[in-house]
């Protein structure tokens, strides 16, 4: 995992807040990143998924049924696809008014695990999931339920924890205790 980021506004509307990511040291957001590779701004499916992001945000909000689970039960990964397309948006889906983009690709492969890029992407999100639920339980990070936005403290940097992610767990984290 590329170390040290924060989760950034994005943009906000009647259905829900948009968050993105964004790694130390890198000038573009996640979401940012995404919606700029020529790759996948020349998908068929790229300005219909666009489309049903920004009318996500605008009225219909986050809704379970837009996104298909992609991590474990115990984390919040879904990937946004319009179509059943071959564009992938890999999320974080934390509520019907919150959505923390990440990036995302071309699904050539049968499942996201086999094409390494996707597979980045998507364990790089689990892990920061698995940081915000813990700043989140800590009352480091507040979510508004109405409104989705988030407040406190966003910023990850990248001497304060230690990742190591292994097969049996698919996540374990080291967090200093201080």
């Amino acid at each position: 995992m590329k170390l040290g980021f924060q989760i950034k506004y994005y943009d906000h509307g009647p259905g829900g807040s948009l968050y993105t990511i964004r790694f130390e040291g890198e000038d573009e957001t996640e979401l940012d990143k995404f919606l700029s590779n020529r790759e996948i701004t020349r998908s068929y499916d790229f300005e219909c998924l666009v489309s049903r992001v920004g009318d996500m945000v605008d009225n219909l909000g986050f809704k379970e049924e837009f996104f298909k689970p992609e991590g474990s039960i115990l984390d919040s990964l879904t990937a946004f696809h319009y179509n059943n397309g071959p564009l992938r948006l890999f999320c974080l889906r934390w509520s019907s008014v919150l959505l923390i983009a990440g990036c995302g690709g071309i699904k050539a492969t049968r499942t996201y695990q086999e094409d390494s890029t996707l597979n980045d992407i998507a364990e790089n999100l689990q892990i920061i999931d698995g940081l915000i639920a813990s700043r989140q339980q800590s009352g480091e990070i507040v979510i508004d339920s109405t409104t989705g936005f988030i407040s406190g403290n966003l910023n990850f940097t990248s001497n304060r924890y230690d990742y190591d992610i292994t097969a049996e767990t698919n996540l374990s984290k080291n967090i200093p205790l201080y």
